[in-house]
């Protein structure tokens, strides 16, 4: 017997926070194809050649087009990926085979390129040659390519997202994510994901509420579904009744009276005996920079720059950049005096690739990326530093090179820079001949050679996402060792104080500019360190405000010893517990101050 459903709460990772209700939009991505397969009329198999043939000239072309394109623009050498792609396109004896099946077989063109390029990835998978195999990689590219023209489906689904509503999807992509159109996302809550992934990042960063991990959340709503979502707790509710719907939008009343309340009074920060400790915001290009004074940023500790390359198939000009760049550098000054930009240096590899950019490694985490891409991509590097260097004209900005692992890459950075500075000079071009150069530290040997690292910057930014995951060997994106992924390990703690120890001693700046900045009791407990600064997503600032006013100097330097005071060989999560409940003891109100 059929009826209403019945209410059903589901709980995931609060990974943005917020409160929002709004219909479903299940976002499922390209996917894979589907290829029709069927015999040809007699007499048609000529007029499906010529589908085929044409198919290929408009991707020859297109391909040509992004050659030159990539060559004018870079100079680059993997221009020779796609010059491949070309060469499996003219390749005379996989085209007569799939001739031969439209011929010979009387197949369609999707069906007998899908065949031939099957058994070409057959052939290539089984050689020795490490080269050979990995012209699979291309075979598949080219096939995609072919069946998305012949097909017809070169459509793009976020396109499809046209009213406001909740993003539902299994996973979203950086490249994905930057493609939705923010003015309809009301939320996102996806089957996987962490709360360091991408769409957390770019959903605190828009001030979206979000919730991930949900298991299979896609399976239970329906497109068009009204859902409660609740990411500050961390939940999804399906069919409310009315007296949940009450509750929930008292909630978002409450919440919207925090954030008001939050910006009067002190500037964020400001300690409850009149100390400081600076916080600044994560952004990257394309998020709106209007609220970030109101919500009581005091500057970007974190420019992103990569997102200028996603979704894209070559590099951005030096004019697109520097315009980017510019814009930034021109908010510094609206965010009060003294206020700073730090734009990082193209952070490329890992989970973050960009077509026609990126090259496929088996372990791209332990790869050729961030500041080693860059370096072996020198006119890349001195593209993006140019840009850097004349949007510093325009406001404060400081140059940030990310995942530096050793001493010789600051050294040929800094090389670099030199040269960059000097074409400037030699030109005539405007630049800030001052701009602070500092480095991330989120390689554990970047850790633990930091008082050498520090005679070499002017100063430190501590990517806590990174260096976790690479300290620890584990994933944060994979569900499986989620539980290994631990800021408070004993092992993080050490190398979070000798960095902080190693700056203070060179007396440069130091700065958290991971995820765990915004966390109440990591966040503190990096500022009770000595940390100078902590830049997190915008939307995290009043809460971390509220926290701070409510906390003098000498309660932060009591909050830095809780964990030695504990039993020798106490585990992350003894540690975690311990700072909380001194916390909470502190400020017994914590989760209504935080909101």
């Amino acid at each position: 017997m059929g009826g209403v459903a019945p209410m059903k709460t589901v709980s995931g990772l609060a990974i943005a926070r917020g409160f929002v209700s709004g219909p479903v939009f299940i976002y499922r991505g390209d996917g894979e194809i589907p290829v029709p397969e069927y015999v040809v009329e007699a007499g048609r198999e000529e007029a499906e050649l010529a589908r085929l043939k044409s198919t290929i000239a408009r991707i020859r072309g297109d391909l040509e087009k992004l050659i030159a394109a990539l060559r004018e623009r870079t100079g680059r050498s993997d221009i020779r990926v796609f010059e491949c792609h070309l060469m499996i396109l003219e390749d005379e004896v996989l085209m007569t085979e799939i001739e031969g099946y439209i011929k010979e077989l009387h197949l369609n063109a999707e069906a007998a390129v899908r065949k031939a390029m099957g058994n070409a990835r057959t052939l290539f998978g089984k050689m020795h040659d490490l080269y050979f195999r990995e012209r699979v990689r291309d075979i598949d590219d080219v096939e995609r390519r072919l069946l998305k023209k012949l097909t017809g489906i070169d459509r793009r689904p976020h396109l499809e997202l046209k009213s406001p509503a909740i993003v539902v999807a299994d996973d979203l992509t950086p490249s994905e994510t930057v493609q939705l159109p923010r003015e309809f996302v009301l939320g996102f809550a996806t089957n996987k994901g962490s709360t360091t992934s991408h769409v957390a990042l770019l959903a605190r960063a828009l001030a979206i509420p979000a919730v991930a991990g949900l298991g299979d959340i896609t399976a239970q709503v329906t497109p068009g579904e009204r859902i409660l979502l609740d990411g500050t707790n961390g939940a999804i509710t399906l069919n409310p009744d009315a007296a949940t719907v009450a509750h929930f939008e008292a909630l978002v009343r409450r919440q919207k009276e925090l954030d008001d309340a939050s910006q009067l009074g002190a500037p964020a920060g400001t300690l409850k005996d009149g100390g400081e400790i600076l916080i600044y915001a994560n952004t990257h290009p394309g998020i709106p920079v209007a609220g970030l004074k109101e919500l009581g940023a005091r500057g970007v500790g974190l420019y992103r720059s990569e997102y200028l390359w996603l979704d894209r198939e070559f590099e951005p000009s030096e004019e697109e950049q520097f315009q980017a760049y510019k814009a930034a550098a021109e908010l510094s000054g609206r965010l009060g005096e003294g206020a700073t930009v730090t734009i990082r240096a193209l952070d490329i590899g890992g989970d973050k690739t960009m077509r026609g950019i990126s090259t496929k490694e088996a372990n791209p985490f332990l790869g050729n990326r961030s500041i080693r891409y860059l370096l072996s991509q020198p006119a890349t590097f001195r593209t993006q530093l140019r840009a850097i260097l004349r949007a510093s004209a325009f406001g404060r900005v400081r140059i940030m090179y990310p995942m530096v692992s050793c001493v010789e890459e600051l050294r040929e950075s800094a090389r670099i820079l030199d040269a960059v500075r000097r074409e400037l000079d030699a030109a005539g071009v405007a630049y800030d001949r001052n701009v602070p150069v500092g480095a991330m530290i989120e390689v554990p040997s970047a850790a633990i050679i930091a008082d050498e690292m520090a005679e070499l910057v002017d100063f430190f930014s501590i990517g806590t996402n990174d260096l976790v995951q690479y300290t620890m060997a584990a994933d944060r994106g994979n569900d499986a060792v989620a539980h290994l992924y631990q800021p408070l390990h004993p092992a993080i703690i050490r190398l979070v104080r000798h960095t902080v120890a190693a700056a203070k001693a060179k007396g440069i700046h130091v700065s958290v500019c991971g995820e765990s900045a915004s966390d109440p009791v990591v966040g503190l407990y990096w500022a009770a360190l000595g940390v100078d600064t902590l830049s997190m997503s915008a939307t995290f600032i009043p809460s971390m405000a509220r926290l701070l006013a409510r906390l003098t100097r000498a309660d932060l330097d009591a909050y830095a010893q809780v964990p030695d005071a504990l039993p020798r060989g106490a585990t992350a999560q003894e540690i975690f517990d311990a700072c909380r409940r001194w916390l909470v003891a502190k400020v017994p109100d914590l989760e209504e101050t935080i909101g």
